[in-house]
């Protein structure tokens, strides 16, 4: 089992750990800071000593880092750990921002997102219907009036299910995931629309931060 360590600090960009084996150019730690792809969501990448780390694999509850070549390092050795740092702060805060305008939109205008994915440089949010252009206006407005205010954002594990996470943003539905984020909505940056598509009837909303 791989002890992840982003839900405890998402601001950990570097850290010393032990291997536990190697195959290849694949490793398995003993902790990482490296969060690993999903299905809405980029990975980490990074360095490992001295290979760069392409790619993570979720097998079970173990995480593999995918290296650019068969590593020197050897298993029980202890290795150094790097983020990249400028695109795990990227993906914190676009994510982060999808909780947050999602909350919005449920809170004020009762429109619930059906589904939401990060990409490298945005994200999106999707709803079954087609919203109209002044509530889209007036859901970014508020965001942004949010992001201005400063609202805490603290992840949570839930008390009867085990890796099972929240995320609420300020007084707003949490909303499960477990995903990283920032810890203060300050930390997003402004936020605006950067394209309204409608895809087979539903409505995908695609956002960017400044």
């Amino acid at each position: 089992m791989t002890k992840v360590l982003f839900h405890e600090d998402s601001y950990l960009r570097e850290h010393q750990t032990k291997v536990i084996r190697i195959d290849a150019s694949k490793v398995l730690l003993e902790e990482t800071i490296f969060f690993p792809q999903t299905s809405t969501e980029p990975g980490d990448l990074g360095k490992i000593n001295d290979c760069k780390v392409i790619g993570l694999k979720k097998e079970g509850n173990e995480i593999w880092h995918i290296l650019n070549k068969a590593p020197s390092f050897k298993e029980g050795d202890t290795v150094s750990l790097q983020l990249d740092w400028d695109k795990r702060y990227k993906m914190m805060r676009l994510h982060s921002a999808l909780h947050l305008l999602a909350g919005v939109f449920d809170l004020q205008f009762k429109e619930r997102a059906v589904a939401g994915v990060v990409k490298s440089d945005s994200a999106y949010l999707v709803f079954k219907d087609e919203l109209s252009n002044e509530i889209i206006q007036k859901a970014f407005e508020q965001a942004n009036k949010d992001i201005t205010e400063g609202l805490e954002i603290k992840p949570y594990e839930d008390e009867k299910r085990k890796g099972f996470r929240w995320c609420p943003v300020g007084d707003y539905i949490p909303i499960p995931c477990g995903g990283i984020h920032v810890k203060n909505t300050k930390e997003i940056g402004e936020l605006f629309c950067k394209e309204k598509i409608i895809e087979a009837g539903k409505q995908k909303i695609v956002l960017e931060v400044k």
